[in-house]
C-alpha cells in the first residue's frame, strides 16, 4: 500500500487555498458507523448459517483435502486455482478456506475511501511496531502503524491498487537464493500474466494479459500534474515507460486495480466467480489458533479453529497451506511450535522444528517530501477540498471523478541511487529508488535493514512484537536521502514544474531546525523523523536452498523443511523484499504455488494409479 499523512500538506497546495470543512470530512467521520453496522450484520448472517449440527457436534470431525488458512490475496488465488475442474484434481479436490472476516464491505470498493478506511477497526488488524531508535521520530510514541486487511480479498480491500510487478533482477536474486530457476523473471512471467486482466494503456501480448479473468488492472484516469511529472523526467533523460513490463530507470503512468471506478480485489477477481462451486467451503469468521503436527514425522494433519465462539478440529488429508500474510503466517507457526527454539522455549510452547520463523522482516520505509506550493491554479487535486455532491453524483451515476482516485496517485518514477551508481548497478541491476506523484512519495526499492516478529505470549489472541529495525543498516538512509533531493530538485530545477510556480516551503520540519534546508543532513534528519511504511512487509517465512540454508523457513517449492503436509504461501516466503509494490507479486506467488501443489498430487494419483492397476 502507498503510504498516507494525515494533515501534512503536500505537493499540489496552492499557497492561497483555503481548506474548510467538507462532504469529504463529513464522509470519513461516519465512515465507522457504516462499517460497524454493516460488519453486524454480515456477521450476524454467518452465524445463522453456521448454525448447523457439525458446528456444535464435537464428536464429528470434518475433513478436506486441503486446508488453506487465510483467505487474503494469496488465500483468493489458491481457492480458485485448487478447486478448479482445470486443475490436478479436475475439479474433484475438497478445498476448506478458512477466514478470520467476513466479506468485502461495499465502502470499500470506492477507490477515495482508501485513506479513511486504514483506521477502521472492523476490516482490519490494527498492529503496531515496538518504538523505533533511529526512525519514525515524529510519530506517536515513535511507533509504525501497520493496518493489515480482515476478510475475504485480505489487504487488496484495504491497500492503495497500485499495481507493480517489480523488477526483473528480483526475482532473479529470488532464484539463486532458492537454488531454484523456476523462480527467474523469464519463468514466472507467464504466472504475472495468469492473475491479471490488463485493461491499461500500455497492454501488449509480450507483458500483458487480457483474457477477461483475474485481477482487473487499468491505468490512473487521473491526470492532475501528470503531464508536468512526465515532461519533467523527460528534461533529465528519463523515458516514458511501462515499468510493470521490463523495469528500467523511467517515468510512466501509474496501474491500478480498478475496474469502471471501483476498487477491484482479490475477492471479485478469483473468489466470487467461484463461490458456488461444490468443492469449496468457505469458512468466515473463523480464527485459526494453531495446526497440528504428528510428533515424529512432523506431517500436518489438521488446525484448530474458532468461528462465532466454538472451537473446531478439521483434519486435512492431502496439506494444510498458510496464507495469513507476513504477520500472522509467522505467528500461527509459532503459536504451533515452528519457531526459533529459545524463543519458544521462553514462552512455554514445545518446539517441534527449530527453524528461524519471523526474522528476515522486510519492508519498504517511505517519506512523503512538502510541503510544496503551486502559484497556478486548477493544477492540483486534494479530495479533503475538492469533494462535493457533484463528485458523489459523478461517481454514483458514470464511475467517474474524484472519487476514483486512491490518494491522487497518478505516477510513478524508477531511478539510481548514487550507492547504486557507484556499484556499477546502473546497466546490470534494477534502479534502486521509487519515487510516486502522490504527490511526492520517496520509497527505497532495495532495502537493507532486517527486523523480526516475535510472540507476546502463548495466548493466540495476543498481538505479537514487531520490530522493523528500520535504517539499522546505514544504506536505507542513504538511498532515501538521494530520493528526497531528486524528488525536491526536479519540483523546482525542471521547465516542466518551474513554470508552475513549484516550490518547496522555505520552513524546516520540527526537529530539524538546527540543519541547512536541503542539505543532506536536514534530508536525513527529515526522513529519521518522518518515517512511514509503504505496508509492505514479507520475508518473515523465508524461502531458501532447503534444510542447510540457515536462513529459510520454506524451500523452494514453498513446503515448510522438516515438516510433511505444511506449505507457506503468501508475502512471507519472499527471500528478498522487490522493488516495487508487492501486491502483485503475492498474487504470481500463489499461482505459482497452485502449480507446484497441483503438479505434485497429480504425480502421486497417477502413482497410486498404476499400481492398482500393476496388481490388478
Amino acid at each position: 500500500m502507498a503510504s498516507t499523512v494525515p494533515n501534512v500538506l503536500t505537493l499540489g497546495l496552492a499557497p492561497q487555498a483555503n481548506i474548510i470543512p467538507s462532504l469529504a470530512t463529513a464522509f470519513t467521520n461516519t465512515l465507522p458507523l457504516l462499517l460497524l453496522w454493516y460488519g453486524l450484520r454480515d456477521q450476524n448472517s454467518d452465524f445463522r448459517q453456521s448454525r448447523n449440527s457439525q458446528n456444535y457436534q464435537k464428536n464429528v470431525v470434518e475433513e478436506y483435502d486441503f486446508i488453506i488458512v487465510g483467505g487474503g490475496s494469496a488465500g483468493s488465488v489458491l481457492a480458485n486455482r485448487l478447486s478448479s475442474k482445470g486443475g490436478g484434481g479436475g475439479g474433484n479436490f475438497k478445498i476448506l478456506l478458512l477466514e478470520n472476516g467476513g466479506n468485502p464491505n461495499p465502502i470499500q470498493s470506492i477507490p477515495a475511501t482508501y485513506t479513511p478506511m486504514l483506521k477502521v477497526p472492523q476490516v482490519l488488524y490494527d498492529y503496531y511496531t515496538v518504538p523505533q531508535n533511529n526512525s519514525c521520530l515524529a510519530l506517536k510514541e515513535q511507533r509504525s502503524y501497520w493496518p493489515r486487511g480482515k476478510g475475504l480479498g485480505g489487504t487488496s480491500n484495504l491497500n492503495s491498487m497500485i499495481y507493480q510487478r517489480c523488477n526483473r533482477h528480483d526475482y532473479d536474486k529470488w532464484a539463486e537464493l532458492s537454488g531454484s530457476d523456476d523462480w527467474k523473471f523469464d519463468n514466472i512471467l507467464r504466472n504475472f500474466k495468469n492473475v491479471e486482466d490488463y485493461h491499461g494503456v500500455y497492454y501488449n501480448e509480450i507483458w500483458h494479459s487480457q483474457d477477461g479473468q483475474g485481477l482487473y488492472v487499468s491505468t490512473a484516469n487521473n491526470t492532475h500534474l501528470l503531464d508536468e511529472f512526465l515532461e519533467a523526467g523527460k528534461e533529465i533523460g528519463y523515458e516514458h515507460r511501462d515499468v510493470n513490463g521490463d523495469q528500467e530507470p523511467s517515468f510512466g503512468r501509474l496501474d491500478f486495480s480498478i475496474k469502471n471506478g471501483r476498487r477491484f480485489g482479490t475477492y471479485p477477481a478469483f473468489l466470487k466467480p467461484v463461490m458456488t462451486r461444490p468443492n469449496l467451503i468457505i469458512y468466515r469468521y473463523s480464527r485459526v489458533t494453531k495446526i497440528h503436527l504428528t510428533e515424529k514425522t512432523k506431517r500436518a494433519y489438521g488446525v484448530t479453529y474458532i468461528r462465532h465462539g466454538v472451537k473446531r478440529f478439521v483434519r486435512a488429508k492431502r496439506e494444510i497451506i498458510i496464507s495469513a500474510g507476513a504477520i500472522d503466517s509467522a505467528k500461527l507457526l509459532q503459536l504451533s511450535g515452528i519457531g526459533p527454539k529459545e524463543h519458544l522455549d521462553s514462552l512455554g510452547i514445545k518446539c517441534l522444528i527449530d527453524l528461524p520463523v519471523g526474522q528476515n522482516l522486510q519492508d519498504h520505509v517511505t517519506s512523503i517530501i512538502g510541503p510544496f506550493t503551486i502559484e497556478t491554479p486548477g493544477k492540483t487535486m486534494m479530495l479533503s477540498r475538492d469533494a462535493s455532491i457533484r463528485s458523489v453524483l459523478d461517481f454514483i451515476s458514470e464511475n467517474k471523478g474524484i472519487m476514483t482516485t486512491p490518494s491522487g496517485s497518478n505516477g510513478i518514477a524508477y531511478i539510481h541511487s548514487s550507492l547504486s551508481r557507484q556499484r556499477g548497478n546502473v546497466t546490470s541491476k534494477s534502479p534502486d529508488i521509487q519515487i510516486v506523484l502522490a504527490p511526492s512519495q520517496i520509497v527505497p526499492g532495495k532495502y537493507s535493514s532486517r527486523g523480526e516478529i516475535r510472540l507476546a505470549s502463548a495466548d493466540p489472541m495476543a498481538k505479537p512484537i514487531l520490530d522493523p529495525k528500520y535504517f539499522s543498516h546505514p544504506d536505507d538512509i542513504k538511498i532515501l536521502v538521494d530520493g528526497l533531493k531528486f524528488a525536491v530538485n526536479l519540483a523546482e530545477t525542471t521547465k516542466a514544474f518551474r513554470k508552475l510556480g513549484t516550490r518547496l516551503i522555505n520552513r524546516p520540519f520540527p526537529g530539524c531546525e538546527k540543519f541547512k534546508l536541503r542539505s543532506d543532513q536536514y534530508y536525513e534528519c527529515y526522513a529519521r523523523h518522518m518515517t512511514l511504511t509503504e505496508y509492505h512487509l514479507c520475508g518473515t517465512c523465508s524461502m531458501g536452498k532447503g534444510q542447510e540454508d540457515p536462513n529459510a523457513v520454506v524451500d523452494s517449492k514453498l513446503r515448510v523443511l522438516h515438516a510433511r503436509g505444511l506449505r507457506v504461501v503468501d508475502a512471507s516466503i519472499f527471500p528478498e523484499v522487490p522493488n516495487g509494490n508487492t501486491h502483485a507479486a503475492v498474487l504470481m506467488v500463489a499461482d505459482r504455488a497452485s502449480e507446484y501443489i497441483l503438479d505434485y498430487w497429480a504425480r502421486v494419483d497417477n502413482s497410486i494409479r498404476r499400481k492398482r492397476a500393476h496388481r490388478s
